[in-house]
């Protein structure tokens, strides 16, 4: 991946101000701010994106694009969580709306297809990867966040209370409630389409 260009004299190391002094220096007007912010936080952003997707190329593009909602988004910033936990979230909806996307033209890479000969286990899989793709974009970001980072990239219920800046408890209750959302929706979908849904089981219940 390649490396971010230095903002003038600046560099990841220079600035000492937190990631919430930055943001607010950005709101009152110090332009350069942001992007130091985002120099410092590139690597961690991109730590975020191949965590969320296997494919190299779709997790550049979602930094490319949570980078620039970051800029975009900037005035939304409120001091009701963590800049981190604010920008874990972007990097989440670019990396969901990517997958969203790639999941319309599902495509073998040229080491898979080398491998795959049953077409039939390659569309159940687009097809699973589709689901939940769909199901995570249904539930409210705190719920999408927690489950995200509790079950697919197995941070713990500590670490991952850690990270949203709430208590344990809170996290342990918003993934609850988001596996039950996600029961709901894939049940809706399973009786919709008449077809079981394989290889997504949610249940009930939190950790």
């Amino acid at each position: 991946m390649p490396q971010p260009a230095r903002v003038g004299s600046f560099s990841m190391l220079a600035d000492v101000r937190s990631d919430e002094e930055l943001m607010h220096a950005y709101l009152a007007g110090e332009k350069n701010a942001i992007a130091i912010l985002l120099e410092r936080r590139r690597d961690w952003m991109w730590s975020v994106a191949r965590k969320t997707v296997r494919d190299v190329a779709i997790a550049e593009d979602a930094v490319q694009e949570a980078m620039t909602a970051v800029f975009r988004k900037a005035h939304t910033f409120r001091n009701e969580s963590k800049v981190t936990t604010w920008m874990y979230m972007i990097v989440q909806n670019a990396c969901i709306d990517l997958l969203r996307k790639e999941s319309v033209r599902p495509q073998l890479s040229e080491s898979d297809s080398e491998g795959i000969h049953d077409t039939t286990s390659f569309a159940d899989q687009s097809d699973t990867k589709v689901i939940i793709t769909q199901a995570l974009a249904t539930l409210p970001d705190d719920q999408r966040l927690a489950l995200t980072m509790t079950i697919i990239e197995g941070y713990s219920i500590d670490e991952a209370a850690a990270i949203a800046g709430v208590a344990p408890g809170t996290i342990k209750s918003r993934c609850s409630r988001g596996k039950e959302a996600l029961a709901a929706y894939l049940g809706e979908r399973e009786v919709g389409n008449q077809t079981p849904v394989q290889s997504v089981k949610v249940e009930k219940g939190g950790q």
